[in-house]
């Protein structure tokens, strides 16, 4: 059974039919502690994991897990991997994050002319911790067939000020999680907001349909779509449109091509 080839094209997501599909399969998330087939998800917040676990009981793991730590994510995988009915993994969410003051951009006031080096804790979090996240779910998803009772699906999860600028904070837009703060500042210039529920709702719709690769799903306010998501319809560029040739010249001549995807 291959891969789905990446397709052009918005994805359909009016017509959402129920994920059966998913029974039996293993799912890792970072970052599950506050709110999702088989679960296993880590997180900082102890307290609120165990709870959750003892609520979904017996089909999700908590295990404690600072994402910036390789060991700590490395346990997690094997915990979802021994705990799996078919002892495997097939869907990974990367969905750990945090948000905070951003170092980048301040001009501290010091006794000396050194500059202060920045606190990159946002980054480590939400860029480096998602490379770990991916650099595992590539190890496992290889070590189980391909077939109709096992799959290879990673999401990553972002705030939408990944895709979109804002100005003056370089971290927060390179790894993306909206804080309470920041919410609320937001509501009082009257943007309204989506529903975290939804974001499940576009994790299970991209985690039931193989066909899904490659796409930008915006999780969005209801009356901008009746299911809470959407396809942003970005990821493509136009038939003829300069990138779109550029894009095409580098997948045919990309050095990783020469090199064999296990060894990449």
């Amino acid at each position: 059974m291959a891969y789905a080839a990446y397709q052009k094209g918005v994805v359909d997501y009016k017509n959402v039919a129920p994920p059966t599909n998913l029974e039996g399969k293993g799912v890792v998330i970072t970052g599950g502690a506050k709110g999702m087939a088989h679960v296993t998800f880590g997180d900082l917040d102890e307290e609120s994991g165990t709870k959750l676990e003892a609520e979904l009981a017996p089909n999700a793991k908590f295990i404690r897990c600072d994402v910036t730590s390789w060991e700590d994510q490395l346990a997690m995988f094997k915990l979802a991997l021994s705990s799996s009915p078919r002892k495997s993994i097939d869907v990974v969410v990367a969905n750990a994050g945090i948000s905070g003051p951003d170092d980048a951009f301040t001009i501290e006031v010091t006794d000396t002319d050194e500059p202060v080096k920045p606190q990159l804790k946002i980054v480590n979090i939400d860029l480096l911790g998602v490379m770990y996240t991916m650099k595992l779910a590539r190890h496992y998803f290889v070590k189980h067939p391909l077939d109709a009772s096992h799959d290879r699906c990673l999401i990553v999860n972002a705030s939408l000020v990944g895709f979109l600028d804002v100005p003056g904070i370089p971290q927060y837009v390179a790894t993306t999680i909206l804080s309470p703060t920041v919410q609320e500042y937001c509501k009082s210039k009257g943007i309204v907001f989506a529903e975290a529920k939804d974001a499940a709702g576009a994790w299970i719709k991209i985690a039931s349909d193989p066909s899904i690769n490659g796409r930008s799903f915006g999780i969005v306010p209801r009356d901008a779509a009746p299911q809470g998501y959407m396809d942003l319809g970005k990821d493509d560029y136009a038939d003829g449109d300069y990138l779109d040739e550029l894009q095409d010249i580098l997948l045919r001549t990309s050095h990783r091509l020469a090199v064999k995807a296990e060894s990449q």
